[in-house]
């Protein structure tokens, strides 16, 4: 890896560990695929393998801190586990098959979709509701297939449908999204490997290199976090999710 690399690295790795510590949104990283595509400058298909091994270390990060809240919902697993592997592969196999320029436009889509979330982003409901565990087979199928071919854990979309289905969980919702992930993310890197597209040692050297970086900030920030930390961050870069999505657009198209 070059200085030039590495320094790029450094950078998009800083905004991100601040980003998503701020917004609280410790398994998601989809905003460095967005950064290693717009600022590190790697093709958008050496991306998304590196960030999937960003996100697969993440999210077994998170459900680690979260395996107290994971093992009250243990019922609730297979419903998750089973449909988030098959998901990942199918999501794999497509991404695998799509044009680099078609995957940016999927990219750009999703980051306004994101960005427009996020600007309408509330608290989740904690009252006692009817919950609905079979929801959680389409969530989780849905964010897979997401997770496969951008390399994206879509929280801002299934943490609250997590929450709908468990009948107004949040913590719950959110120990279940991380489980999803934990499963998919590395699913997905198996199939890509199984397709006879294997991971470079140059991508895996940086990945972790990006996730240590990564952890490290965000471990800082959730000393410092406080609920207008997350509201100021989140309006900033909603916009901002948008505006690069409409770029993404604009250079695919």
């Amino acid at each position: 890896m070059s200085l030039a690399l590495l320094l790029r690295g450094l950078i998009a790795a800083l905004i991100v560990g601040f980003v998503t510590a701020s917004i609280q949104s410790w398994v998601d990283r989809f905003f460095l695929v967005i950064m290693l595509v717009g600022i590190v400058g790697l093709p958008i298909t050496q991306a998304i393998p590196v960030n999937l091994i960003v996100v697969s270390l993440a999210a077994m990060m998170m459900a680690l801190r979260q395996s107290a809240v994971l093992g009250s919902v243990r019922q609730d697993w297979a419903l998750v586990v089973i449909p988030a592997a098959v998901g990942a592969i199918l999501g794999r196999v497509l991404a695998l098959s799509l044009a680099p320029a078609v995957l940016l436009i999927v990219l750009g889509v999703y980051a306004i979709l994101a960005g427009v979330r996020l600007a309408f982003l509330r608290p989740l409901p904690e009252r006692e509701a009817k919950p609905h565990p079979a929801w959680m087979v389409p969530v989780a199928f849905g964010s897979a297939i997401l997770t496969g071919l951008l390399s994206a854990g879509g929280k801002v979309f299934q943490v609250p449908l997590y929450n709908a289905a468990l009948g107004r969980h949040p913590r719950q919702a959110y120990a279940l999204a991380a489980l999803a992930v934990t499963v998919a993310a590395p699913v997905a890197l198996a199939t890509q490997v199984s397709m006879g597209v294997p991971l470079t040692g140059s991508q895996i050297l940086l990945a972790l290199y990006l996730f240590a970086i990564i952890a490290g900030v965000a471990l800082i920030i959730e000393r410092l976090w406080t609920p207008k930390l997350s509201q100021i961050v989140t309006w900033v870069i909603a916009p901002i999710l948008v505006l690069v999505g409409v770029r993404f657009l604009v250079i695919a198209l």
